[in-house]
């Protein structure tokens, strides 16, 4: 599949009758990171990555598009060693590594009775469950990954599938249901959707995860849970054919200036390499800038190798500078991150390291 392809896909949808009545609409953004870490293995860091959502508003339903793309990391950068030190580094890659461009998401959704609403597609998984208002976006808010989403959720990356939702009320919780293949795009040997279509492979199975929320207008509960029964990858193990589940829960408190978002998370011992997952986040907004401070722990599965691979700590500090009327911001940031080792028959490949980096973007 090419993007040219998936335009001209989305543009036979604009030709139906009732593409008369369609509203178009567009957004993107464009975000450059510079780290650099004291860790003497690793050399300062360049990233850059450009996002595209296009979409089709109808009368029964949406179509939406995403494109995006991301440089090539360097393989002696900060985010080889220290991966969630930069959520945006690397986030489209070819098979050999390489940065690229790439359709990740085109799906429709259906306008169902009383608000209901389903999605099928190539969707991503991880943008509807374990949601928070002030850590969810690694080109606004922290950069860190373990302030994305949540360590021990097994989301697989884009992919196919479908969501459903169910609006809340006075007497229920909004109900959200996602069901997926569990290999994305970059799951799959050669990062292509020729292989994301092998839907029969050995080895493959499915994602499901669900959530439920209540949402007020201070504060904001979310809980859930998930499974995979695919043989996932564990470096250091091979594949590991365990089932693989946990649950998961979302706090998030807004008033005025200040912001508190708590996540927690378990996983299955046996199936999981993070088995155990806390993050606390806090952000206010001041008269020059949002001001943002973090700290998340996960702990590693002792069920899948020796207690010598540690932990992993994740903390940060930013201040986000607003730009050219709000299109645009600068964040200078500070970071420490330990990871715990990657190879068990060597503890001091467990790292640790202070991480200082700045990012720019520009939404459009």
């Amino acid at each position: 599949m090419t993007i040219r392809f998936v335009l001209i896909a989305l543009a036979a949808g604009f030709a139906s009758p009732a593409a008369y009545s369609s509203e178009i609409g567009w957004e993107g953004g464009v975000t450059v990171v510079y780290q650099g870490s004291d860790d003497d293995r690793t050399d300062g860091e360049l990233t850059a990555s450009a996002d595209l959502f296009a979409s089709l508003r109808q009368t029964s339903g949406e179509w939406l598009l995403y494109v995006e793309a991301s440089s090539s990391p360097s393989s002696d950068g900060v985010s080889a060693l220290y991966p969630t030190a930069n959520g945006d580094a690397g986030s489209v890659l070819t098979a050999g590594g390489d940065g690229g461009v790439q359709v990740s998401e085109f799906n429709y959704t259906f306008f169902l009775q009383q608000d209901r609403t389903l999605m099928l597609g190539l969707i991503d998984p991880s943008a509807w469950l374990d949601r928070g208002r002030i850590a969810n976006d690694e080109n606004k808010h922290f950069l860190n990954g373990s302030f994305v989403n949540n360590n021990t959720i097994a989301f697989p990356d884009y992919t196919l599938g479908g969501v459903f939702r169910l609006p809340g009320n006075d007497r229920r919780p909004e109900i959200t249901v996602v069901v997926s293949g569990s290999d994305g795009i970059a799951d799959t040997p050669d990062r292509s959707y020729q292989d994301l279509l092998s839907l029969n492979d050995d080895g493959r199975g499915v994602f499901i995860g669900s959530g439920a929320s209540w949402l007020k207008e201070h504060t904001s509960w979310r809980i859930g849970a998930w499974l995979r029964n695919d043989d996932q990858d564990v470096e250091g193990f091979g594949a590991v054919d365990d089932l693989n589940y946990g649950v998961y829960g979302v706090f998030g408190w807004q008033s005025g200036a200040h912001a508190i978002n708590i996540r927690a998370g378990a996983a299955n011992s046996s199936g999981s390499v993070a088995d155990r997952f806390l993050a606390l986040a806090y952000q206010r907004n001041t008269q020059i800038g949002l001001f943002g401070m973090g700290v998340a722990h996960t702990g590693i599965a002792r069920g899948l190798g020796e207690d010598s691979r540690g932990n992993a700590l994740d903390s940060e500090v930013y201040f986000r500078i607003p730009l050219l009327d709000g299109a645009a911001h600068i964040t200078p940031s500070l970071q420490y991150v330990e990871v715990p080792a990657v190879d068990v028959d060597d503890p001091a490949s467990g790292s640790s390291a202070m991480i200082a980096g700045v990012r720019l973007h520009w939404s459009f």
